[in-house]
C-alpha cells in the first residue's frame, strides 16, 4: 500500500530499490540495531508504514492532500 503524500511511495523505482538496499546493509552492518531503533521509537504512516518524517505537510502541519 502507498499514500500520495510519501516522498518514499512517489519515488521512481530505481531509486527505491538503491534505498532498499542500503537500507538492508545499513541493518546488516548494525547487527538489526538500526532496525528495532526505527520501529520502536520512530513514528510511522498507518497506510504506508514509512516514517511521518517523509511525508509532506501543509504550513499548519497536516497532510497534502
Amino acid at each position: 500500500m502507498s499514500c500520495r503524500d510519501c516522498e518514499t511511495c512517489t519515488k521512481p523505482a530505481v531509486p527505491r530499490v538503491g534505498q532498499k538496499w542500503m537500507v538492508g546493509l545499513l541493518y546488516l552492518c548494525t547487527v538489526g540495531i538500526a532496525f528495532v531503533v526505527k520501529r520502536g521509537f520512530m513514528r510511522h504512516c498507518p497506510d504506508c508504514r514509512h516514517l511521518l518524517g517523509n511525508h509532506l505537510r501543509r504550513a499548519d502541519g497536516s497532510f497534502r492532500d
